[in-house]
């Protein structure tokens, strides 16, 4: 039976002009906030003398209600109103009661997070421990009090607008974690392409000839490198062109400058067979297209016939070359300074003659300043050290053991410049 007191209290209050002073009216910020998004709500009750008395002051405080006299309309009710923010429940009604509607809504896709409130009866506690296993967010005992029922009305709402914003920006981020995520798999796919590219610069076979024989060894510190090497025969096969290029960093600028670097290189050793003027031509030319950075190269050409190697170089480490029975290697240093910067340098050539048994190794810098965990550098003592002692293997087995070498000096730091080595070995 329906506590008459409640209903005498209720109905009077409602009739009575002044019968909302008892309710406090919510601060500026929740007006405002219900001014533009007005909490939506469902009663349900079997007495239709308290929908109508809760209906007034909710409605009195901005609150947007629906009613419902029983479980069965209540679930009516949600089908059709998806927004619905909390739902307000008598527990003892007839056909469905609070219990079973409350299992129906927790049940519900739409509506099983939804705040609801049960009301019961003083005494039922059975029935308040049945409704919290069953997911009833909160209880209120009749005979209430509506500045609790209101308090606790706008606190389910304001933490399930909490709820719904902090799901909110969890989707927001899932999102754009997603497109993060997809966006970096297309920069990876994008850098491995590129990748594809600049590897395919380099060569990956060498002129099989007698005279001589070639290696090389070649790691990028990051997916695309600056370091650039080139091999080419000249003069129709008379002539051998070695190249070797560090471009200033890493990633995507450096990138296309080696390829720039390249496709000048082709260029200038086409227009001459002298080093310093093809060095002098490939300078101009990066000097008018690199806005910033530059490149240090060594370009060397070998004559088959008279073995004579002619050399220039600007600002690239020093050329190496063992001779079988020297105490140290011979060292070819730079001329001039670095390509691509100042576009009036004119660059000198050298020139060496080989002999057989003679090994000529290009390099970049990453070789001797490669670091390992106590910040000590591999050193250019312990790179001509190693060439000096590997006397008897196949070039490109001494290229092996020299990367090899650099690389358990390093143990497992990350390697922060290119590596690359070329090798000529000069066999008749």
């Amino acid at each position: 039976m329906k506590n008459e007191s409640l209903k005498t209290k209720a109905v009077a209050a409602l009739e009575n002009a002044g019968g909302t002073s008892a309710i406090q009216s919510p601060n500026d910020n929740e007006s405002e906030e219900h001014a533009e998004h007005p909490p939506i709500l469902l009663v349900v009750d079997d007495d239709a003398d308290i929908l109508r008395v809760v209906r007034f002051y909710l409605t009195k405080q901005d609150y947007r209600v629906h009613t419902a006299s029983s479980g069965k309309e209540a679930l009516a009710v949600l089908t059709q109103e998806e927004d619905i923010e909390l739902v307000l429940s008598d527990v003892m009604m007839p056909e469905m009661n609070g219990l079973d509607l409350l299992k129906h809504i927790r049940s519900d896709p739409v509506h099983r997070d939804t705040p609801v409130i049960l009301i019961s009866a003083e005494g039922e506690t059975s029935k308040k421990v049945t409704g919290l296993n069953l997911g009833a967010d909160d209880f209120i005992t009749k005979p209430f009090n509506f500045d609790e029922l209101m308090a606790r009305v706008k606190n389910h709402i304001r933490l399930r607008r909490l709820q719904k914003e902090v799901l909110l920006a969890n989707k927001m981020v899932m999102e754009t974690n997603r497109l993060l995520q997809k966006n970096n798999d297309k920069l990876v796919e994008d850098l491995e392409a590129a990748r594809g590219v600049q590897m395919a610069l380099m060569p990956d076979q060498f002129p099989d000839h007698p005279a001589f024989k070639i290696g090389s060894r070649y790691l990028p510190a990051e997916r695309l490198g600056g370091d650039l090497f080139d091999v080419v025969l000249l003069e129709g096969g008379k002539k051998l062109g070695i190249l070797v290029a560090d471009v200033c960093g890493h990633g995507v600028t450096a990138a296309f400058i080696t390829a720039m670097t390249k496709i000048s290189f082709q260029n200038a050793c086409r227009i001459s067979l002298v080093p310093g003027e093809v060095m002098t031509l490939l300078n101009k030319e990066l000097a008018s297209n690199i806005n910033n950075g530059y490149v240090t190269a060594f370009y060397a050409v070998l004559d088959l016939e008279t073995k004579v190697l002619s050399y220039s170089s600007g600002g690239h480490p020093p050329l190496l070359v063992y001779r079988p029975g020297s105490a140290a290697p011979i060292e070819l240093s730079p001329q001039a300074t670095f390509l691509g910067f100042f576009d009036s340098v004119e660059y000198t050539t050298n020139s060496l003659p080989l002999k057989k048994g003679d090994r000529v190794f290009f390099y970049t810098d990453g070789i001797y300043e490669s670091q390992n965990k106590k910040e000590e550098q591999y050193g250019m003592d312990r790179f001509r050290a190693f060439i000096q002692n590997k006397t008897g293997e196949d070039i490109q087995q001494v290229l092996n053991l020299i990367f090899e070498d650099v690389v358990n000096f390093m143990g497992n730091q990350q390697f922060d410049d290119d590596l690359t080595l070329v090798g000529l070995h000069i066999r008749a």
